[in-house]
């Protein structure tokens, strides 16, 4: 895992917080579009993650 990975994955987790969802509640609330462990493996850094889907996630 790289330091961007890392600190990319630590500032996805921080926004969700921010925002009271759990990772089954960013599933729910994305009605099944975001999986909670996909979202989970981009927070660890264990999973890249396009600009793409950063896009797309933060709509």
């Amino acid at each position: 895992m790289t330091d961007y990975a890392k600190a990319l994955g630590a500032r996805l987790r921080g926004i969700r917080n921010q925002q009271g969802l759990s990772l089954q509640g960013v599933e729910e609330k994305s009605e099944g579009r975001w999986k909670a462990v996909v979202i989970g493996s981009y927070e660890r850094g264990d999973r890249a993650v396009t600009v793409q889907k950063l896009a797309e996630l933060a709509t």
